[in-house]
């Protein structure tokens, strides 16, 4: 059985979801990193690594995911700067398909 995880993480999770989202928005230049949004983050319970959840439509998931882990290093030290905490997590981008799924089954609901 997985371990609730505590306040502190889960707090520091939210606080790196809200400044991912806030660089995507304004420190990034990169025309294909606009449509990225940043749905979860799941820190481990040490906060040396971070899972960041993002969706982009699916034609542009191809290309987007090698383009985020390769600059995870620049949200890495971003990141750095702006929380307080003595140690920053990696991140490792991964696609989250539910929100597409979810459109799609809202898509097949309405056509009934």
């Amino acid at each position: 059985m997985a371990e609730q995880p505590s306040y502190r993480v889960e707090r520091v999770n939210e606080l790196i979801r809200r400044e991912l989202v806030m660089l995507l928005k304004t420190a990034i230049k990169d025309p294909r990193l606009q449509a990225v949004s940043v749905t979860d983050v799941l820190s481990s319970r040490d906060l040396s690594s971070a899972k960041v959840f993002y969706t982009v439509p699916e034609s542009e998931q191809a290309t987007v995911e090698p383009l985020l882990n390769k600059a995870s290093g620049f949200f890495r030290s971003r990141l750095s700067k702006t929380l307080d905490l003595r140690h920053t997590p990696a991140l490792k981008f991964i696609f989250d398909p539910a929100p597409n799924t979810g459109a799609k089954i809202e898509d097949l609901l309405s056509k009934l």
